[in-house]
């Protein structure tokens, strides 16, 4: 279990690295922190490289069995003050792992021959993509495209709000939209804006096609150029005071709004 000092230094120096993007991308690793998203990639098939640990994690029920399940020969145990100074997310709860995630492959967006796919426009809030990731996995969403001005999907506060939906569907930064839109009419998909000056409420949608629905931006909402070649421009009717919801909420009423139809049919 206690592993050289020199192997241990490096994995730390390692971690730290990975809290920025760019050494994400470089090396292909990414950083899960907490004990349901070690569960979750384990369930998902995914082997971690390292897990880091605190003693007071080891001494919790059942962590010592998690550990086993992971291979005590890459699980290095940490100080609480050290490895809250390497943590990337707040409450850790005192494990974090390293690992590679192969890169989605875009043709598993069709791999279903109704699709309905989510294409994300500048969302800049990682909770809120690692919500919107963990609802459209729950939902059986086919796929999540990540326009340019998106964060990183591999921020370990986006993995940590996933509960491991990215392990589970393919989420794929996706630069610029127009290469996708000439896609999307070669496979009659229907492109969907979730806007709140839109002409149809949300629940009036006819999901019974192919469809891509984009949430925007936290603050800005949908570009204009994207909003312009919507086929249809949705809204969720609000009768409260507040006017305009959180984009993991909005994406949910759609989302689950578009389950429910399927479901409908189907019953029919």
């Amino acid at each position: 279990m206690n592993q050289p000092v020199s192997a241990k230094s490096r994995i730390i120096r390692e971690y730290k690295l990975l809290g920025k993007s760019r050494h994400r991308k470089k090396t292909g690793r990414v950083i899960l922190e907490g004990k349901h998203l070690l569960q979750e990639a384990l369930h998902a098939g995914i082997e971690p490289e390292a897990v880091l640990y605190t003693p007071a994690f080891l001494d919790a029920p059942g962590n010592k069995e998690l550990l086993d399940r992971v291979g005590r020969s890459c699980c290095y145990q940490l100080s609480e003050s050290i490895f809250n100074a390497i943590a990337q997310t707040e409450s850790p709860q005192g494990v974090g792992a390293i690992t590679g995630i192969a890169p989605a492959d875009p043709k598993f967006l069709w791999r279903r021959p109704n699709p309905f796919l989510l294409v994300l426009d500048r969302l800049q809030d990682p909770g809120n993509l690692g919500a919107i990731v963990r609802t459209a996995a729950a939902a059986a969403v086919d796929g999540i495209l990540l326009l340019s001005g998106t964060v990183d999907p591999t921020n370990p506060k986006a993995l940590r709000a996933s509960m491991g939906g990215f392990f589970y569907l393919p989420v794929i930064s996706a630069g610029e939209f127009p290469y996708w839109l000439d896609i999307f009419a070669e496979r009659g998909i229907r492109l969907v804006a979730a806007d709140p000056r839109g002409e149809v409420p949300y629940y009036e949608l006819d999901f019974s096609g192919p469809t891509a629905l984009i949430i925007g931006n936290e603050s800005r909402g949908v570009s204009a150029s994207l909003l312009e070649r919507a086929e249809d421009r949705a809204y969720i009717p609000l009768w409260g005071k507040v006017t305009s919801l959180n984009a993991a909420v909005a994406a949910a009423l759609f989302i689950f709004e578009r389950q429910r139809c399927l479901n409908v049919r189907s019953s029919l």
